[in-house]
């Protein structure tokens, strides 16, 4: 069983990945037209 503390951080890790990444694309995306 996971405890909260555990739950917490895992779910705060995975919503940075997901920022990063969206980051990452709109990067990508914005020197590719430019």
């Amino acid at each position: 069983m996971v405890t909260e503390i555990g739950f917490v951080s895992l779910l705060v890790a995975g919503m940075g990945a997901l920022a990063g990444g969206l980051i990452y694309v709109a990067v990508r995306v914005s020197r590719g037209r430019w």
